[in-house]
């Protein structure tokens, strides 16, 4: 025998009150998202910081995992006490794992580590020994941490800071002629990313 209408509706409505409520969406769900980011940049022989900018492309691979691709530019004068001594124009090309804490909330700490190419232009100045403006691409690693915070499902903001473990040849040999210069740099950058 087929249960009558209303019964079934009861049925229906019992079934659906007495259900699990469902488990909240995460903020931050897999997926891809496309953003840019500004930031200041200072090595560690520098008198201060500079600017730098760039653009990523960020992946989402489950709520805690993230990748990130990214492109940047930043320009920086190196110098010892008596002035400077080098210019540097940078072009990192870098890939970066992200591991993210609280992942069904707004706010999102994260750590982060990865490696590029840096196409690096140094051009002397001041009482640089060298003459010779050198162009090299150098591997680095980078490591850090940040915060995301979700505005929206589909947009976040980051605020993060790493440390690059670069070492340019005109660096190095400013250190051997006995200048005072060490190499890698700090960056702070505030980025935003829309996502799909």
């Amino acid at each position: 025998m087929r249960p009558s209408f209303p019964s079934a509706a009861l049925l229906g409505l019992a079934a659906a009150t007495l259900a699990a409520p469902a488990a909240a969406q995460s903020w931050s769900d897999p997926g891809i998202g496309f953003g840019a980011r500004l930031g200041l940049t200072q090595a560690r022989s520098a008198g201060s910081p500079s600017g730098g900018a760039g653009v990523q492309v960020r992946y989402r691979l489950t709520g805690s995992l993230g990748l990130e691709g990214s492109l940047g530019v930043r320009r920086e004068s190196l110098g010892d006490d008596t002035g400077p001594l080098l210019r540097l124009t940078e072009v990192p090309v870098t890939g970066t794992g992200q591991l993210f804490f609280f992942p069904s909330r707004r706010l999102q700490p994260y750590l982060l580590a990865g490696a590029g190419l840096h196409v690096v232009r140094a051009e002397p100045e001041g009482r640089n020994p060298g003459s010779d403006t050198k162009t090299e691409a150098l591997f680095a690693v980078h490591a850090g941490a940040g915060i995301d915070v979700r505005p929206s499902r589909t947009s976040a903001v980051h605020l993060d800071a790493r440390w690059t473990f670069l070492e340019p040849t005109s660096i190095t040999d400013l250190e051997k002629a006995g200048f005072d210069v060490a190499p890698g740099y700090w960056a702070i950058a505030v980025g935003v990313t829309f996502s799909r």
